[in-house]
């Protein structure tokens, strides 16, 4: 891809009006307009650009595409912003259906799209869990109804999140889920969880897993060492965490099923999807912004 990656009329993604980036507010109200100034992000890296916008469509991303140098619409100063499509969060907790009062789909998107995301992926640990087709149809219809990002529904892969028999995965992949995963619990059974991968691997489907094994977690709150010692706190060995992956690993090799590291915190983790991905095996893995630091 080149400098005009963007100019073959690419769809905005946002909806009713929201701004393509944050500071740039004023567009709303105009069809035609240019994001000067700003930082474009594209797939060869950031460039110094404008972007040409016309009736909720990228026209054009200059410098040198003549709609931005012949200053088409109204140009809004983008000096000092960075813009770029619009961006995916793999991890959210929206708590529809049952714990609105923690969060909502339509506070949770309006939060999404605050911040430059244009769609999200909800997790299904939700009251009940989403662990059959309807409930799943329940969070794409009300996505529709709110209308400000795309949020995506995950499925358990266990039902009701209890690790005992698998979800209904039949409905689940018929209502369009792809992602599954009992976030915040591990599928500790290794032959329900091979189950899962056989029965997804035909179906497009991708295993998330909550990476945690329970019996070396103990209950841990921090990472175990010196520091949760000095503190009084019950620590969580790293191996809690890399001994699940490791597992899993090898059922992905027997199964080929897509799979995902949840919030990946250790070096363990990382050496481990490293070393898979040098195997050509179909891992991916996300990481908690407090983890990096």
């Amino acid at each position: 891809m080149n400098e005009r990656w963007y100019s073959t009329r690419w769809p905005m993604g946002w909806r009713r009006g929201w701004p393509c980036c944050s500071g740039c507010w004023a567009a709303n109200a105009v069809a035609d307009y240019v994001l000067a100034g700003g930082t474009v992000l594209t797939a060869n890296g950031p460039i110094e650009a404008d972007v040409h916008i016309a009736n909720q469509v990228i026209e054009a991303i200059g410098p040198g595409d003549p709609p931005v140098a012949n200053g088409a619409g109204e140009r809004i100063d983008c000096t000092g912003l960075t813009i770029g499509p619009g961006l995916v969060d793999l991890h959210t907790h929206l708590r529809e259906p049952g714990q609105e009062w923690k969060e909502d789909i339509e506070s949770g998107s309006r939060a999404a799209v605050a911040g430059g995301f244009t769609a999200i992926l909800a997790m299904p640990n939700t009251n009940p869990p989403i662990d059959s087709g309807h409930l799943a149809r329940y969070v794409s219809d009300r996505s529709a109804q709110v209308g400000l990002c795309d949020v995506i529904p995950t499925g358990c892969i266990t039902e009701s999140m209890a690790g005992e028999g698998l979800a209904h995965l039949d409905e689940l992949t018929a209502a369009g889920v792809r992602v599954f995963t009992d976030d915040g619990v591990t599928v500790a059974d290794a032959g329900l969880l091979r189950r899962a991968m056989e029965y997804l691997v035909e179906r497009d489907g991708l295993i998330a897993q909550h990476a945690e094994d329970p019996g070396l977690a103990g209950g841990g709150h921090m990472h175990e060492g010196a520091v949760s010692s000095w503190l009084g706190m019950a620590g969580l060995a790293a191996e809690a965490e890399t001994t699940i992956v490791a597992r899993d690993l090898t059922l992905v090799r027997m199964t080929g099923c897509r799979y995902h590291v949840a919030h990946a915190s250790t070096a363990g983790t990382v050496a481990l999807i490293e070393a898979a991905k040098q195997e050509g095996l179909p891992v991916t893995a996300e990481v908690a912004p407090h983890h990096l630091f």
